[in-house]
């Protein structure tokens, strides 16, 4: 499911708010034991990312989640590039070494599946209920945190920590295959990650 793209922040009882973090969307299979990170693309991220990986393996029961893989907080050009580099190293005697200089964090904020059940039809707001059960923060896996209503409040938050957007989700929609207008996505135009890293615009 991904969002529309909109100009301006806006505030809604219906709608819950999320700050976007800057990393790669990463879709969480784990079914009999076998995990499975995957790419918006369809590319597999295991390889790169076996700490993610071992703790995902960890949890019990099958189940698939939607995530952010991120570095550190997920805010910032640093955080960025070094996720990209984590992503390109696969070499089996290199990830030991870059997993310590940069250990990888999931940020989830949906549930499409738990055990043999299909739950994309239930109202997001019963989903997140779901997986709020599913599993315990720690250091690679994060919650991630939904604002009811105040929107506008989040969006300051977001150009006061220099995330890279916020996301607004329609606390009852489906979770549907595409773009949907459910889902609204607003970015920080004082964000700016391919100057801040040397490129720019």
């Amino acid at each position: 499911m991904h969002a529309t793209l909109r100009s301006r922040p806006f505030s809604d009882k219906d709608w819950c708010f999320e700050w976007k973090y800057d990393g790669f969307r990463c879709l969480v299979r784990k079914h009999s034991g076998q995990v499975d990170l995957i790419s918006r693309t369809g590319k597999p991220y295991n390889r790169s990312f076996p700490d993610v990986v071992e703790a995902v393996s960890s949890l019990p029961g099958d189940f698939t989640w939607d995530t952010e893989l991120a570095i550190g907080d997920g805010k910032g050009p640093t955080s960025f590039e070094r996720l990209q580099q984590r992503a390109r190293t696969t070499s089996a005697k290199s990830i030991g070494a870059a997993v310590r200089a940069s250990p990888a964090r999931l940020y989830v904020f949906d549930l499409l599946t738990v055990g043999d059940a299909d739950i994309r039809e239930l109202k997001l707001v019963d989903r997140r209920e779901c997986l709020r059960d599913t599993f315990e923060d720690t250091a690679t896996l994060v919650y991630s945190s939904a604002i009811v209503g105040v929107g506008a409040w989040v969006f300051e938050q977001v150009r006061h920590h220099c995330f890279e957007g916020m996301v607004a989700k329609r606390m009852t929609s489906p979770y549907s295959r595409g773009r949907s207008t459910d889902w609204i996505k607003i970015k920080n135009a004082g964000y700016d990650r391919p100057a801040a890293l040397g490129f720019g615009r």
